[in-house]
């Protein structure tokens, strides 16, 4: 038939779009951090602060192209349904095989376009992850010169970076990857922004804000400050880390925070690398469907009878199928519903909205 399979169809958008999510939210986290300064700064967060506004500003240059990224991945799939439905619509007054030629010769061309758009996505997304990670890797140069300098307390400090990374990790995991299945039943999807921030424990005891960034989180059916207030592990790690903190330096735990924050960042970045492998799914469908088109044309062209080809018979079915697809990218692009910002403070391990 005229159509792909729909339920790997929709498994492979979501897929996408579930990255395009995560690139969103490095965004996000990128033009939101914060690192702040500690009694005398070494070199090593001079130099770690200044690359960490030339990653912002390259992002940005990135995130200003994503709309139009977006409409090349989705758009292809409602033009294309658009023109389907009205070769079906015209195909009872189709009287002759120059007629069927010429519909599905428009059938190749939308399918040439949605391949080209398509590939075009993916390649931007690959020209950005190559910029991006060029001044990551800068930035994370400067931790690990941080980290060598403060040798003598390293196992503290690898102790300490390790408990940071744990919060992190469970913060994430409070959150939810849609699913088809998700989409499909309407099941209200939030966002909400939640705030790490973390301070730095002076001599007196005194906490000093230190650094900030925001991450996205996504829940179903409640919000992310009703799950992670809940949430006996996150209220333990914060204590943790404050425990921690009271045994090592003011520039070690800079060092710590600074560095268990880059590697946040480096896991998010790897959306890029995820989408690269997702799109093409979307770009090898697109091809096997003017595989199709073109099989059926040269079978015109050969001498056969249009209406009784299979694929020619069913493209009523084939219609659905392609109505089914593009009501779920309709529900893709609709704004998700935001939940309340929630700030997560290590510092006097509180968790507010």
């Amino acid at each position: 038939m005229l159509s792909p399979n729909v339920n790997d169809t929709l498994d492979m958008l979501v897929e996408v779009y579930n990255d395009i999510l995560e690139i969103s939210s490095y965004g996000i986290s990128c033009n939101s951090l914060v690192i702040g300064h500690v009694s005398e700064d070494p070199e090593w967060l001079i130099a770690a602060r200044d690359r960490t506004l030339k990653l912002r500003a390259v992002m940005n240059k990135f995130i200003q192209k994503k709309p139009d990224i977006l409409s090349n991945i989705l758009e292809p799939f409602i033009n294309y349904q658009t023109l389907f439905k009205a070769f079906v619509d015209g195909s009872k007054d189709i009287n002759t095989k120059e007629q069927w030629l010429e519909f599905l010769a428009l059938l190749c061309d939308s399918l040439s376009a949605a391949i080209q758009k398509t590939d075009a996505a993916n390649s931007q997304f690959t020209e950005a992850y190559d910029d991006i990670n060029n001044y990551q890797f800068l930035l994370e140069e400067s931790i690990n010169e941080g980290w060598e300098e403060l040798a003598s307390e390293e196992q503290k400090i690898v102790k300490f970076a390790e408990a940071l990374g744990k919060l992190e990790e469970s913060v994430q995991n409070l959150g939810v990857n849609l699913t088809a299945s998700d989409i499909r039943s309407g099941q209200s999807y939030i966002q909400s922004m939640a705030t790490m921030a973390y301070g730095i424990i002076v001599g007196n005891m005194t906490a000093v804000p230190y650094l900030s960034f925001v991450s996205v989180i996504f829940t179903l059916g409640k919000s992310f400050y009703d799950v992670i207030n809940t949430s006996d592990e996150i209220q333990n790690q914060l204590g943790e880390i404050v425990n921690l903190q009271n045994s090592i330096s003011e520039t070690a735990q800079a060092a710590a925070i600074t560095k268990s924050v880059i590697q946040v960042l480096d896991n998010m970045v790897k959306s890029f690398l995820k989408i690269s492998k997702s799109l093409p799914k979307l770009s090898l469908m697109w091809n096997g469907e003017l595989t199709k088109v073109k099989n059926a044309i040269d079978a015109v062209h050969s001498g056969s009878d249009p209406k009784l080809l299979f694929d020619l018979q069913t493209i009523g079915i084939s219609e659905a199928s392609w109505e089914t697809i593009v009501g779920f990218v309709d529900r893709i692009r609709k704004p998700v519903q935001t939940g309340d910002a929630v700030t997560i403070n290590s510092a006097d391990q509180t968790i507010t909205k």
